[in-house]
């Protein structure tokens, strides 16, 4: 096998690059947890070749006794069932003729329904193992996989190695035994006819693998067209206003006609190829029975052929043509099958950046304070994201990140939940560097409320909970209550059962983030981190949330990212973070104090009433 993968016409994600070697040794360890029914199907496999094979035999000897008992010589081959040359035995090979074709179609069919319950259990599993790793993977990673991408990956790719491992591995192996027993066969009954018949069949076989690999590139490209034009057609179907009000139908539909036509032709050239290749083949196919005919007639005449015979080497000339024809097929579906799988296999080969290190604490409260300690990040190794960034948020406390966009305030965050690594210095938990903590245990001690609440299809209860059946009631009741949501359960028809519709599309932006804020309590975290909790709704929707916060916050450790001061004037500390550092620090009264510093700035702009007022105002 090549060690480079063919070429397909879906670029290449995040993924690690496999060679086509990696990728058998990945795949095999998969297909081996199915050793019996492997066996098994390889002992119904070689039974309905073999009954394949018998078919023409029996057929040949029908003809053969007919017509020795119509008083024509025996043949002087050995039948392949000892009859009397009467009625009587016509009749018992044509019962074994239709018994080995009814026994071959059952044999078939349970070896199809084998190799399809095997390949749907490993697509299963693949699918599983392949969404399991993705859960592990670095926040970069999907950046770099739009969800449309990874469901591919998940669905189509895994679709490709089900067909790789089921009808494309069973229907090559069968062909090409088939392929061997026939021409052995013809070998032992006429070698001379077989030497005519040989060389048609060979040159057909090298000349479709050529004919694969030209044909599949011209396909692709038509392919590469018809994504393109998809592509362009919804732009205009979305921006058809625009296209309207800036009168550019004209030249709308003529970029769709240049695109069309690209398209047409790349297909046309494809299709027509095609066609052309395999009427040559049914041509080569027809020849082929036609030499075998004009060959054996005359040895039929000279009375050293039987016609029984001749008969089966027709029969056998048109199943020595069937796994030629299919040899294209079965060459698209292992390139594709080993494309997918490279696919598949090279997300499975990423690893965290930074995984957990053999002995991670898996038991962690916080206690005292979680430290960063000259904490530098940069995302591309270049640009320094943050430059020796130290403070601290003690226990009890609640200590806020303000600052214009841009300036590293969610790169603090994504830092402290562990979903990137410090470049230097280090991130502490009551002095424990936070690379020695398992990702999990130091998370399930985090309580998250993102700018974009995430709801699931589901449950109000199970939103409450992710999921986790052991959670009390009780402790989903007093996180409501303690937030306020315990309103929106009583409205809502079923309660803490109420369905709730794909993203809370059913809620409110205010009630999305109500049930945001109880979901990051009900789980009782040492450590509440906000970020940009309330950026996303309107003042007015605010106002009625400060109180929920307030309540949530009250005597909790709490960080809070935000960009409207509102929601952090009352905080014990408040940071400034601008250009990757740290510029002021305070209390809201004492920064406001600053005349000219970053956070009287930032608060002048968001209340303009104080800009000549005192800080009393607001505070």
């Amino acid at each position: 096998m090549s060690d480079d993968l063919p070429d397909d016409d879906d670029d290449q994600g995040a993924e690690a690059r496999l060679t086509g070697r990696e990728v058998l040794a990945r795949i095999v360890p998969y297909a081996l947890r199915y050793r019996r029914e492997l066996l098994q199907a390889l002992g119904l496999l070689l039974a309905v070749v073999t009954l394949g094979l018998l078919g023409p035999l029996l057929l040949g000897q029908v003809v053969d006794v007919a017509l020795t008992a119509g008083g024509q010589p025996a043949p002087s081959r050995p039948l392949l069932l000892p009859v009397t040359p009467d009625r009587e035995g016509v009749l018992v090979l044509a019962l074994a003729f239709v018994t080995v074709v009814v026994v071959g179609f059952l044999l078939e069919a349970a070896l199809g329904f084998l190799m399809a319950r095997v390949g749907v259990d490993c697509t299963l599993r693949l699918k599983e193992d392949l969404f399991r790793h993705t859960l592990t993977l670095d926040p970069a990673f999907y950046r770099d996989y739009p969800p449309g991408r990874l469901i591919a990956r998940v669905e189509s790719d895994t679709e490709a190695i089900k067909n790789l491992f089921t009808a494309t591995a069973l229907q090559a192996f069968r062909a090409g035994l088939t392929f061997i027993g026939i021409f052995a066969l013809m070998l032992a009954f006429d070698p001379r006819t077989t030497l005519f018949v040989a060389p048609v069949v060979l040159g057909l076989t090298v000349a479709t693998m050529l004919f694969v690999r030209l044909v599949r590139g011209l396909f692709r490209e038509a392919r590469r067209r018809m994504a393109a034009l998809t592509a362009q057609l919804a732009e205009f179907v979305q921006g058809a206003s625009v296209v309207q009000a800036y009168g550019y139908e004209a030249q709308a539909q003529a970029r769709m006609h240049a695109e069309n036509l690209g398209r047409y032709r790349a297909e046309a050239r494809a299709s027509l190829l095609n066609q052309a290749f395999w009427g040559f083949f049914a041509f080569c196919e027809a020849a082929t029975a036609a030499l075998v005919i004009w060959v054996g007639v005359a040895k039929v005449l000279d009375g050293s052929l039987t016609l029984g015979t001749l008969i089966i080497f027709l029969e056998y000339v048109r199943q020595a043509f069937t796994p030629v024809a299919m040899l294209s097929e079965f060459v698209s579906q292992v390139q594709q099958g080993f494309v997918a799988a490279g696919r598949v296999f090279g997300i499975l080969s990423l690893r965290p950046a930074a995984p957990d290190p053999p002995g991670a604490l898996t038991e962690v409260h916080l206690r005292e304070a979680v430290r960063f300690e000259d904490v530098r990040f940069s995302y591309d190794g270049k640009v320094e994201a943050l430059r020796g960034v130290s403070f601290e948020v003690p226990r009890g406390k609640q200590v806020a990140l303000v600052g214009a966009s841009g300036g590293g305030k969610s790169t603090i965050v994504s830092l402290l939940l562990r979903f990137h690594e410090p470049t230097a210095g280090r991130i502490t938990l009551d002095g424990v560097d936070l690379r020695g903590v398992a990702r999990a245990a130091w998370r399930a001690r985090v309580g998250l409320v993102l700018q974009e609440v995430s709801l699931f299809p589901g449950t109000l209860g199970e939103n409450l909970t992710v999921f986790d059946p052991t959670r009390p009631a009780a402790d989903v009741a007093r996180a409501c209550e303690v937030v306020g949501a315990d309103g929106l359960v009583q409205r809502l028809p079923g309660g803490l059962g109420a369905a709730l519709a794909e993203r809370g599309a059913n809620l409110s932006m205010g009630e999305r983030q109500l049930v945001s804020l109880a979901r990051a309590l009900v789980h009782e975290p040492d450590l509440l981190v906000l970020d940009e909790a309330t950026s996303a709704i309107d003042p007015r929707t605010e106002d009625d949330l400060q109180a929920s916060l307030a309540r949530l916050l009250a005597g909790r450790t709490a960080l809070i990212v935000a960009h409207r001061l509102a929601t952090v004037r009352r905080c014990d500390e408040i940071l400034v973070v601008e250009g990757g550092r740290i510029v002021e620090r305070g209390t809201h009264d004492a920064l406001w104090a600053r005349e000219g510093g970053a956070y009287r700035r930032l608060a002048a702009l968001q209340f303009p009433e104080l800009r000549a007022a005192p800080a009393q105002v607001v505070a």
